[in-house]
């Protein structure tokens, strides 16, 4: 790389450093990395800990073992499936190529930055937030095999937990919403934006307390100097990756260069070609009973398919040609008004599941149309009475649904004389 690339270089990872989260972060700690120098590797484990920590919302640990454990954690939850990221020591002294890749990664994968700056931007208290992505725990392992002998009755005060948990959660979302209600008609006709026409949380608390104008003006510019510098990394960001294909290159040489030395035939004493005939009869193994199970799933593809074109020729022989049209024209239409409405949720859903602020609207201005024409707003009565209906819909249907099974059971037990049922009612 020449003279102005370096500059290039040393331009994006300095604006990188400036958005990531935490201390000051040194761009010089990615060139070492590059190298896979030791040096790097502590402060990358706590800066891709850091970030991790921002982005789910939860306490940092100090402990390196525990930081480790719980970015290998995200990770795995995350997708990402580079093994010998994972088989890096616990300690965190290791490894720092490895790490540089998975960050990048992340930065490619998850929208790294974006996720920062939105959550580090200034909050007008109005806001609701309507999903919240699962951290995984800070032990890592959770599902490993000594804890999976777990009492029955520790699973049931955990769902009791839960329950009472979410109810908690509901009832603050209640009395949070309840009291901007009252911000927002006590303070309505006093915004100059006619489009809002009330004062946010934060607006209104300036006017209680004009003192934390200063704090909030010192949040607005910190806010601003980042995202300044997120359109500096943005125009520099090409630069970045052409790096990391560099980075990818020494990855690919260095593994190269190890299978090279592994091929050799004085690094493999007598045990490990013992131990590689042995995995080479394994592999044989398993391709036999590979072909065995291909073979019988081929016989099991043909039977079932066997016994549908039977129960298709008995149809038709019930029915005429005529009404098996109809009838598959009409599930056909049912169909798609399924995925109709699918598609119609999904939207809805991808709307709603978000950091949401709100407004507060009456129904006057509502039915005269005085709101402004903005496809991302969403109206709380209509998305609730659209919440009814499809509740109402997946009711008649799962009513329709237990009369079937009522009617089949019926019929089944006609068969045995002598034998008395009972329906269990289901407690409400």
């Amino acid at each position: 790389m020449d003279k102005r690339g370096n500059m290039q270089l040393k331009a994006a990872l300095s604006a990188l450093c400036q958005i990531l989260p935490g201390s000051a972060w040194n761009p010089e700690t990615f060139r070492r990395a590059k190298f896979n120098r030791p040096e790097a590797c502590p402060e990358f484990w706590k800066l891709l800990h850091c970030v991790f920590t921002q982005i789910y919302e939860r306490n940092e640990n100090k402990i390196v073992e525990n930081q480790v454990m719980y970015v290998k954690s995200v990770l795995r939850n995350q997708g990402y499936g580079r093994s010998a990221f994972y088989n890096l020591p616990c300690d965190g002294t290791e490894g720092s190529r490895e790490l540089l890749l998975a960050f990048s990664w992340l930065l490619d994968k998850l929208n790294l930055l974006e996720r920062l700056l939105e959550v580090n931007r200034v909050k007008l208290g109005d806001e609701i937030k309507c999903q919240r992505e699962l951290s995984p725990k800070e032990n890592g392992d959770v599902f490993s095999s000594d804890k999976q002998q777990i009492h029955i009755r520790y699973l049931v005060w955990l769902n009791g937990k839960l329950q009472l948990c979410w109810r908690t959660l509901h009832g603050a979302h209640q009395e949070k919403c309840a009291l901007l209600n009252k911000i927002h008609s006590y303070t309505r006709g006093c915004h100059v934006d006619q489009n809002i026409k009330h004062f946010s949380f934060v607006e209104t608390d300036l006017v209680q307390q004009p003192e934390s104008s200063i704090k909030l003006l010192e949040l607005l510019e910190c806010e601003n100097s980042l995202l300044q510098t997120y359109l500096e990394w943005k125009q520099v960001e090409p630069v970045y990756w052409k790096w990391m294909e560099s980075v990818l290159e020494s990855v690919c040489e260095d593994e190269q260069m190890l299978s090279d030395q592994k091929n050799k035939n004085h690094f493999f004493p007598s045990v490990l070609y013992h131990n590689a005939n042995i995995c080479s009869i394994d592999i044989d193994t398993l391709i036999s009973c590979t072909t065995e199970l291909g073979n019988q799933l081929q016989e099991l593809v043909f039977l079932m398919e066997s016994a549908w074109h039977g129960k298709v020729k008995v149809l038709e022989n019930k029915h005429s040609c005529k009404e098996l049209h109809v009838t598959g024209k009409k599930i056909k239409i049912e169909a798609c008004k399924k995925t109709k409405d699918l598609k119609l949720q999904h939207r809805y859903i991808t709307k709603i599941h978000s950091i949401l602020r709100l407004f507060f609207k009456d129904s006057f201005e509502i039915k005269k149309g005085v709101v402004p024409n903005d496809p991302g707003i969403i109206f709380a009565a209509e998305l609730i009475a659209q919440i009814q209906r499809a509740e109402a819909e997946l009711k008649a249907e799962f009513q329709m649904l237990l009369e079937e099974c009522q009617h089949r059971l019926d019929s089944i037990m006609d068969q045995f004389d002598g034998i008395i049922c009972m329906a269990h009612a289901k407690k409400k």
